[in-house]
């Protein structure tokens, strides 16, 4: 009799074990994989590199069709379920620019300038195409600038006699010494992932540092050039801003000073950099934009003094 009960207690015991999970849906090789509630939407970027002033390296066309830091972007972004498209032709912004997210600028010299074009399928952007970009922005789209983004600009003025493309990014480009080791300090709140990473929040690197004039009131600046001891008259003046973000309307425009040569794209400490600009602009990160250029620079539009005449 106890042999009976012994056998029909483990009898049940192995029925609840193994059937009752099932019916639960706990039972290891019942379960369907988990999806992600955080999965991040596909996001798509346009990376315009057109140059009518100085063509650096990065954003060279190379025979493929493509460019150094588009490829490195694309690299990087891919695993961000970002997708990369490349061109140099400006009378794309006369079209529907609702398929893209975000934008990414890496040109030069004057936007709307169809003369000193590099190749022949790069073209300059027309002022309606200009118009089209910032109005997509501003109603919800992303604008990072790279490096030399700050020395391009277009006819179209304000009323503050600033062209209009100045005003959007932020600044614009005055001049640079030559490439040398030096430091950005960031601000607080420190938000971007890779600032945060920064040991005591100083970046310092070799690189080619622009100096810019016509700053815009309303950027959350986020790197502040420190200008003592570098080597160069462009730097002869008080600390300014290298990095920043702002708030467009609805959109989101970011710009950092970094990525001159190649050798800076081939490393993803670099990358991460444009990297989280990137994302910030196509709505993942939530960083605050409340402008400080006044608190952290207050004497950022002081130029170094003109150079007496012989």
């Amino acid at each position: 009799m106890k042999r009976f009960f012994l056998t029909t207690f483990l009898s049940l015991f192995l029925i609840a074990f193994l059937i009752l999970p099932i019916f639960a849906g706990n039972v290891v090789f019942s379960q369907e994989p988990q999806k992600d509630s955080q999965e991040v939407k596909k996001a798509k970027v346009l990376h315009f590199t057109r140059s009518q002033g100085f063509e650096h390296g990065p954003a060279k066309l190379l025979e493929d069709g493509t460019t150094i830091s588009g490829n490195a972007l694309k690299k990087y972004l891919a695993a961000k379920n970002i997708e990369l498209v490349e061109t140099q032709d400006g009378r794309l912004f006369d079209g529907d620019l609702s398929r893209y997210d975000a934008f990414t600028f890496y040109t030069s010299g004057n936007l709307e300038e169809e003369k000193g074009s590099r190749n022949e399928t790069a073209h300059a952007i027309s002022a309606d195409g200009l118009k089209n970009l910032f109005a997509v922005v501003r109603a919800g789209k992303g604008f990072v600038g790279i490096h030399s983004a700050t020395d391009s600009h277009c006819k179209q003025k304000g009323e503050d006699g600033i062209d209009l493309y100045t005003a959007f990014i932020g600044a614009r480009f005055v001049s640079h010494g030559p490439q040398q080791v030096a430091t950005a300090i960031a601000t607080e709140p420190i938000q971007i992932p890779w600032v945060k990473a920064l040991p005591d929040g100083k970046d310092v690197v070799h690189e080619e540092w622009y100096a810019m004039k016509q700053y815009n009131k309303d950027l959350h600046v986020v790197l502040v050039q420190q200008t003592e001891g570098m080597k160069g008259d462009p730097y002869n003046r008080p600390p300014f801003p290298s990095t920043w973000i702002r708030k467009d309307g609805n959109g989101r425009v970011a710009y950092a000073t970094y990525g001159h040569d190649n050798k800076f794209w081939e490393k993803d400490d670099n990358l991460k950099k444009y990297g989280d600009l990137i994302e910030w602009s196509v709505g993942r990160f939530e960083w605050d934009t409340t402008p400080n250029l006044d608190k952290v620079t207050p004497n950022a539009e002081q130029l170094p003094p003109p150079k007496p005449k012989n």
